[in-house]
C-alpha cells in the first residue's frame, strides 16, 4: 500500500494506493488497484477528471474504472477500482511503473487539484520449461497418445434403425394419402363428405336440403349405382362394414323422405343427426 499527502490543506487530503500484489505480473495479466481518496467533508469530485479507460503506454493499458463515495470519520472519501491490463514482455524479473494521474476537487476555498502518484510493479519473464537432459535427441519425445477406440456399430444400427421407422412412417402416410403404389385404394367417399359438410353447417331449409343431396350423392357412389331405401340390405351384404349403421341409414331415408315428399319443415336437430350420420359413416369407412 503506497500513501501520499497533501501538506497545502493542512494534512486535510490523503491519496492512498492498495495493489492486489506488487509483483509475479506476465504479459496479459490484468492488475487490479484500488485508490482511496479522502478530503474535507464539503468537498465534490469533478467526475471529468477521472482517468479514461484506454492505453496509457505502449505496453500498458486502463481498462475498467469504478467509482464510490462515502463519508468516514467526517471526511468525504471516494474509491477508486482501477483495472489495468500489463502488454510489457520482460525478458527478466523488473518493476513497471503505472502513471500517476490528477483530480479535481472543489470546496468552500475553491477548486484544488489531487495529485495520484505513480505507482510501480513488478512483471516476470514468460520462460519455457527446460526438461531434463537426455543422452539422445529421440528422448526428448514424447510417446504419441494412444486413441481412443470408437465403436462403430452403435451409430450405424441406430441409423439402420431410423430409416426404417422413416420408412414405415412414409408408407402409412402414402396409404392414408392414397399416393402410389397404393393408388388403386378405395377411395374415402365419407371422409371428403364429412370436412365438406362441415365447412358449410347450417340449420335452414334449403341448406338442410343440399346437404342431403349431398349424402344421397355419397351413398350413390359407395353403392356403384343409384342408393334407395329398398336397396339398403344388398348395399350392406357389399359393404359389412356400414353393417352397424343400418338404423342409422333408415333414419336417414326417413328423414329425407319426410323432407323432399311430405312437406315436412326441417328441426332444430336435423342438420346435427345428419353431421354426426355422416361422420360416423368416415369412421367405418377408415375402419375398413
Amino acid at each position: 500500500m503506497l500513501a501520499a499527502t497533501l501538506p497545502a490543506w493542512a494534512q486535510e487530503t490523503t491519496v492512498r494506493i492498495h495493489s492486489a500484489r506488487p509483483f509475479g505480473y506476465f504479459v496479459g495479466d490484468l492488475i487490479h488497484a484500488r485508490i482511496d481518496v479522502s478530503a474535507p467533508a464539503d468537498a465534490v469530485l469533478s467526475r471529468a477528471s477521472l482517468p479514461n479507460p484506454g492505453p496509457l503506454t505502449g505496453s500498458l493499458d486502463l481498462r475498467d474504472v469504478k467509482l464510490s463515495e462515502t463519508s468516514e470519520n467526517g471526511a468525504r472519501l471516494w474509491r477508486l477500482d482501477l483495472t489495468y491490463q500489463n502488454f510489457y514482455v520482460a525478458l527478466d524479473a523488473r518493476d513497471i511503473e503505472i502513471p500517476g494521474f490528477d483530480l479535481s476537487i472543489s470546496t468552500a476555498t475553491g477548486a484544488q487539484t489531487i495529485a495520484v502518484p505513480p505507482w510501480r510493479i513488478g512483471v516476470s519473464p514468460l520462460r519455457e520449461v527446460a526438461p531434463q537432459k537426455q543422452e539422445q535427441a529421440s528422448d526428448y519425445l514424447r510417446p504419441d497418445g494412444s486413441s481412443a477406440f470408437v465403436d462403430e456399430a452403435t451409430p450405424r444400427n441406430l441409423a439402420f434403425g431410423a430409416g426404417v421407422v422413416a420408412l414405415l412412417a412414409l408408407a402409412l402416410v402414402a396409404r392414408d394419402r392414397a399416393w402410389p403404389p397404393f393408388q388403386q385404394r378405395q377411395a374415402r367417399i365419407f371422409s371428403a363428405l364429412a370436412r365438406q359438410i362441415s365447412t358449410r353447417r347450417g340449420a335452414d331449409d334449403a341448406h338442410l336440403a343440399a346437404t342431403i343431396q349431398l349424402v344421397h350423392r355419397a351413398l350413390d357412389r359407395a353403392n356403384g349405382a343409384i342408393l334407395l331405401s329398398g336397396d339398403l340390405p344388398e348395399f350392406l351384404c357389399r359393404r359389412p362394414e356400414f353393417k352397424p349403421l343400418r338404423v342409422d341409414f333408415e333414419r336417414f331415408f326417413e328423414t329425407s323422405k319426410r323432407l323432399f315428399f311430405g312437406g315436412e319443415s326441417s328441426k332444430d336437430d336435423y342438420a346435427e343427426q345428419l353431421a354426426q350420420f355422416v361422420s360416423r359413416l368416415a369412421r367405418q369407412e377408415r375402419a375398413g
